[in-house]
């Protein structure tokens, strides 16, 4: 037998006297739950796990939180018929009575809310907020580009290889040419030596890296964002048959980035050149001119320090943690900026290096560079320190202007987005606007609103908050948030079985992702702007691949063109075929998948984990069996049917689409059965005949409202919503309805909530001590 230590002993009695003071907490906590009335303790044995022990929502389970304007009965009748989920049974008569007044009076009722513990949290830049403000920072010393209408690029021929004697100028829609032996065009008439100079602008749509891809035999210099450095240098042409070169580049979404390409011949025998790109989650294809323009912007500074992920627990990205890593990739995002300011210094500051007054200037430049990173005007106090103490005694002036921007992006008055006491100043409206529209700091002209006044009235607030959703990066953050809610960043791509569906492919997936991308911005940014037509919409935007795979006319051209598609079947968002594809295994449709996401997502509604694990194998069914006989064989036992209840007739609604969203009367040689009965929310059952019906039900529950309103709302503040007030959800959900469903108002509505709000007193306190 060992020896035991004395200070072994020791430790083993300390750890000892800590369990049982934890089993003391234990006991303590049950003996106090066991005091509590009857609800209380039903509560906390079949609901807490899904719903949070103040129904503040759990990720991953009941997202939403449980607050409403139900009566006690009400709530009785909803618990009774639906809940648990996988298991309603369990709570009925006197218990569903008493978890409905325990909760209604703890606080799902406005009276109750009164007392929330919900609360604004001292929060952090998030990941993608911390990108875009560095990056937006350092441009605020750049000029600001003017996107116009025009797309495609400008394109310059030239007679001579060094770019001299031009011949013509045009504007290209793609880069795709095969010059053969011959020339560009009939203007050059010496075969043995031209050049090609095409640029402008590429557009971003979503963050992440971009590939470019470069075919061609003759001399080529690719530029994107940086002017100074190719992307992709091949000056030397390779000769003989035309080879591709690949290079990658992370690019911030809702961003032009300059892009320049200059090819060469002289004296090889043909000339080509091709240029496409891989972006984020879709497949390679041509750059083409609906992400292409003619005008030119400036460069981009891009930090590439790398963050731990935001914390996303409540189902949203939140900047609410802080560890070593974190701390680290601040640093190390400070340094790089900083080496990046001082390596432009004099285009940044507006000087030159052998400028009398280009030490003035730069300090200058420093205060107002530190200026912009707190988002407000510095003190005297301030501007001593961040600024005048960094230029004194005999240190290089570059020294000095890495000091300064090191202590300003270290400062928690940069990396934190909420550190102001209430009630908000200006400039507080003015940050808060521009992080909930923007995910980044405020403007120069919304600066300067602040520091004139422009922004001391909630109308003209509105009115800010109304121009600012004109800037690109307000689509960039409405396309992340419609990813986010329809789940489409969930897996990497959509893969079919071959023998299946052999006319599925890589290409076709990213077709799809696209065309639903241009579907939601159709409506989002049309006049009406309107939420239901997400879930009722019969258009379909097509290319050539598309058209000819779902069977419908086409004009051609480069350009996704829409289309009404079987208006009489189709239901916008709910049928659209990357949707349906998405969520369906390879070979055949899953109802389940489908039913799952329509309830958490589009409804809105709770949904517990399921008791056990079961893997839907097709072989363990008879051969001739609809997918909806096997789903409702495999969910047939009572633990799954409090969940699958409310999923299964979903999902059987949507059953008349395959697995790559196709229309289709029979399965196999079965008719399709789509139609069900599905219990509401509110205890009331409907008949399903397919998804135009569901996307109806869908457009008139006040539920499903509620839920696009709570997810928008947490997509843009990042904090919970009823740490705004009590009646701030309803107010915003009444609103949203009022005003036909107008998501554009809806978002300028949820802006101002964010911008005018006063911290409640707990977190004024918190952030005072900070």
């Amino acid at each position: 037998m060992p020896t035991i230590l004395p200070t072994s002993c020791a430790l083993i009695q300390r750890l000892f006297q800590a369990s049982l003071g934890m089993f003391a907490v234990l006991l303590l906590a049950n003996n106090a739950w066991a005091e509590q009335p009857h609800g209380a303790v039903i509560f906390k044995k079949l609901c807490v796990d899904c719903h949070g022990e103040q129904g503040e929502g759990v990720a991953g389970a009941a997202e939403n939180a449980l607050r409403g304007t139900k009566s006690i009965a009400e709530l009785a009748m909803a618990i009774e018929e639906t809940m648990p989920e996988d298991d309603p049974e369990s709570c009925v008569g006197e218990d569903a009575k008493a978890v409905a007044q325990f909760i209604h009076e703890k606080f799902y009722a406005p009276h109750a809310r009164e007392t929330s513990p919900s609360r604004i949290e001292l929060a952090r830049l998030t990941v993608d907020q911390y990108d875009n403000t560095i990056a937006d920072l350092i441009a605020s010393f750049r000029w600001v580009p003017d996107p116009k209408e025009k797309r495609g690029l400008k394109t310059e021929i030239y007679r001579k290889r060094n770019f001299q004697d031009r011949a013509l100028e045009r504007i290209d829609s793609k880069i795709d040419f095969d010059f053969g032996a011959g020339t560009p065009d009939e203007k050059v008439t010496n075969a043995e030596q031209f050049a090609v100079r095409w640029q402008g602008t590429v557009l971003a749509e979503e963050t992440g890296d971009y590939e470019f891809i470069l075919t061609t035999q003759i001399g080529a210099r690719l530029y994107v964002n940086k002017d100074r450095t190719p992307l992709i240098d091949q000056w030397v042409a390779s000769r003989g048959e035309p080879k591709e070169f690949k290079a990658s580049i992370r690019l911030l979404g809702g961003r032009p980035y300059r892009l320049k390409l200059e090819v060469y011949k002289f004296k090889d025998d043909a000339a080509s050149a091709r240029l496409e790109w891989k972006p984020p989650r879709k497949a390679r294809d041509f750059l083409t001119a609906r992400n292409l323009s003619p005008e030119f912007a400036p460069e981009l500074f891009i930090s590439s320090a790398s963050f731990p992920a935001d914390d996303a627990v409540s189902g949203y990205e939140r900047g609410v943690s802080v560890s070593k890593a974190w701390d680290e990739a601040t640093t190390s995002g400070a340094l790089e900026a900083a080496g990046y300011v001082v390596e432009h210094l004099d285009e940044l500051a507006k000087t030159k290096p052998d400028a009398d007054d280009r030490r003035p200037k730069v300090i200058e430049f420093c205060g107002k560079f530190v200026e912009r990173a707190f988002r407000r005007p510095l003190s005297d106090e301030d501007r001593v320190f961040f600024v005048d103490e960094q230029f004194a005694g005999e240190m290089a002036l570059e020294t000095s202007v890495k000091r300064c921007v090191l202590l300003a992006l270290k400062s928690p008055r940069f990396l934190y987005t909420n550190l102001e006491n209430s009630p908000p100043d200006r400039y507080d409206v003015a940050s808060r606007l521009s992080y909930a529209l923007w995910d980044t700091m405020p403007s120069e002209h919304l600066f300067r609103a602040a520091k004139e006044g422009w922004i001391a009235k909630p109308e003209q607030v509105r009115s800010e908050a109304e121009k600012m959703l004109k800037d690109p990066r307000a689509k960039a953050k409405l396309h992340d948030f419609f990813h986010h809610w329809l789940q489409l960043n969930e897996k990497e791509g959509i893969v079919k079985d071959s023998h299946v569906f052999p006319e599925f492919s890589e290409q076709i997936a990213s077709d799809l992702r696209t065309s639903l991308d241009l579907f939601v911005d159709d409506i989002v940014w049309s006049d009406a702007s309107d939420y239901r037509q997400l879930l009722l919409g019969d258009r379909l935007f097509v290319n050539q691949r598309l058209a000819k795979l779902y069977d419908v006319p086409y004009e051609g051209g480069d350009n996704f063109q829409p289309i009404s598609f079987q208006p009489e079947h189709r239901a916008g968002v709910v049928t659209h075929p990357y949707m349906l594809s998405m969520l369906a295994y390879n070979e055949f449709t899953s109802p389940i998948h489908r039913g799952v996401f329509v309830t958490r997502h589009l409804l809105g509604r709770s949904l517990a984990a399921p008791p056990q694990a079961t893997e839907f194998k097709d072989g363990d069914f008879h051969a001739g069996m609809t997918m909806r006989e096997k789903v409702s064989v495999l969910t047939e036992p009572a633990a799954c049917q409090g969940c699958h209840q409310i999923i299964n007739p979903l999902g059987f609604s949507l059953e008349h689409f395959d697995a790559i969203g196709r229309y289709r009367q029979t399965e196999g040689e079965r008719q399709v059965d789509a139609t069900s009965e599905f219990a509401t929310a509110v205890g009331e059952t409907i008949k399903l005949e397919g998804a135009r019906d569901l996307a109806r039900h869908i457009v008139e529950s006040r539920s499903a409202h509620g839920a696009f309103v709570d997810q928008l709302f947490h997509h843009c503040v990042k904090h919970p919503i009823n740490a705004y007030g009590s009646t701030t959800r309803d107010e915003l959900v009444t609103s949203f309805e009022q005003s036909n469903y107008n998501i554009r108002k809806l978002l300028v509505s949820i802006a101002m909530v964010a911008a005018t709000h006063t911290p409640n007193e707990g977190n004024a306190e918190h952030v005072a001590s900070i």
